[in-house]
């Protein structure tokens, strides 16, 4: 904690993103943390920067790897969390942007603006939210009720246990909603193009919200009996009705500098390859979403790394949306001609949501909500609907496993299919047998800073150490 502590000023990445968007943040270049500049307006584009940075790099790629969509190479250091080690030095800087840019923001937001600025406050929850989540469903126990307390002089919080931050996430989002569900006229100001997402559009925000509801509740199956019925009240609350309602990342400039992804691959090539599990499945089954979602390997197919396989470079990397994501850079490697989007909360989602809360409580209406989960994906990545053919041949069989399945590929380079197999033990993936532990690691070890400088920390080194969900 004592690291991210130093950072309650806007770190030199936030800094660095938000120079890069000049034409729109030309007046936000100024400490959102000094009294005299802070604003909502910066507060909330740093915190979309900063959840776009983290929902692109070192969380996803750890992520990524051990579901066996992508595997690491011993070119560089992703070969080493191929074999399921990995170091509390390693994650410090993933902790630190969470902690120490985005939340910290988000605690700004609300200490300073909450009355005034209740449109601008309820975005900052739902991001709020989805940060706070990835961090407890990365580490487990993690600092909340203190984190942010380093002003009073407190630099070692307490840490909250995973059961309470997964009723914080809860009450936050509940709070959100109230705040972007006021009067246009109780904000002094109201977002607009400071808001990448959804301009402003409060609306689409509170879908969101509510989707992230049903994705905590859901979550919870393994220890929670009320988890799958939750779940559906919250997803269909929520009313998403198309991909137009996505909260998708959004990455600015010529050389789409900010697509982590693509920032990787171009300065550390051959170090991440794609998995040969995700790659033989998308072959198999004649997914459309392929080559988008698949660069064409050396011998001009599509292939992937086994689990084992930590030398083979010659095989495929991530394909579809590498290149700039807003205009046609001619030639650029990974280039397809229709843009994609990362989603981080999306109309797929839900309805991945409802089909599997439904099919958990045998209800009617499974098929038609897996349908609709599968069509809406293989749209977004591909710009068309997906096949009769190919959307019967995927939908046959409508029971969880085949869910999870579906939502396994939907959701690539999310956290959400890493989070599900965890939970459920789907899919059916086997580990690297040439590991030490021959088991997936389930947690990421509490970074290096938080075991140094906070005695309060929760540490836990060992990464096959369960989290409080996770039952399976």
């Amino acid at each position: 904690m004592k690291k991210y502590i130093k950072n309650i000023i806007l770190t030199a990445f936030s800094i660095g993103l938000l120079t890069g968007c000049q034409t729109e943040l030309d007046e936000f270049n100024n400490n959102p943390n000094d009294p005299d500049s802070s604003n909502p307006s910066l507060l909330i584009a740093a915190m979309e920067l900063g959840t776009f940075q983290t929902h692109s790099s070192g969380l996803m790629r750890n992520a990524g790897i051990f579901t066996q969509h992508l595997q690491g190479t011993n070119v560089g250091q992703l070969g080493a969390i191929g074999k399921y080690i990995v170091n509390e030095g390693d994650v410090n800087n993933e902790w630190n942007l969470i902690y120490g840019t985005t939340l910290m923001n988000g605690h700004i937001l609300n200490r300073d603006f909450a009355e005034n600025f209740p449109y601008y406050n309820g975005i900052g929850q739902v991001l709020t939210a989805i940060n706070l989540g990835y961090a407890t469903d990365m580490w487990g126990d993690v600092p909340y009720d203190e984190a942010f307390l380093a002003a009073e002089g407190n630099q070692t919080p307490k840490y909250n246990t995973q059961q309470e931050i997964y009723e914080r996430l809860q009450t936050i989002l509940d709070k959100a909603i109230v705040n972007l569900s006021k009067p246009l006229a109780s904000n002094e100001e109201v977002p607009g193009n400071d808001d990448f997402i959804f301009k402003g559009k409060v609306a689409k925000w509170i879908k969101v919200a509510r989707v992230l509801k049903a994705r905590y509740a859901l979550r919870l199956t393994a220890v929670d009996v009320n988890a799958a019925q939750k779940a559906l009240d919250y997803v269909t609350a929520a009313g998403m009705t198309s991909n137009d309602d996505d909260a998708n990342t959004y990455f600015i400039g010529e050389q789409n500098s900010l697509n982590q992804w693509y920032a990787f691959e171009d300065s550390r090539p051959t170090y991440l390859k794609m998995g040969k599990y995700f790659v033989d499945h998308l072959v198999t089954n004649s997914d459309p979403r392929l080559p988008f979602m698949v660069d064409l390997d050396e011998n001009d197919g599509y292939s992937g790394n086994a689990p084992e396989d930590d030398d083979s470079v010659e095989t495929s990397y991530i394909g579809g949306f590498l290149s700039s994501a807003n205009e046609d850079p001619d030639g650029q490697r990974g280039f397809a001609s229709h843009d994609w989007q990362i989603g981080i909360v999306t109309y797929a989602e839900a309805k991945f949501i409802e089909a599997e809360a439904k099919a958990r409580l045998a209800q009617n209406g499974v098929k038609a909500a897996l349908e609709e989960a599968v069509t809406a994906s293989v749209t977004k990545v591909t710009g068309v609907a997906p096949s009769s053919t190919f959307l019967t041949n995927a939908t046959a069989t409508f029971d969880v496993a085949n869910i999870l399945q579906q939502k396994y590929i939907a959701l690539f380079l999310t956290m959400e299919p890493y989070n599900d197999y965890r939970r459920t033990g789907f899919p059916a993936i086997t580990p690297n047998q040439a590991s030490d532990t021959k088991v997936v690691p389930v947690r990421l070890p509490t970074p290096s800073d938080e075991r140094q400088y906070n005695p309060n920390a929760t540490v836990v080194s060992n990464v096959t150490t369960k989290l409080w969900w996770d039952a399976n």
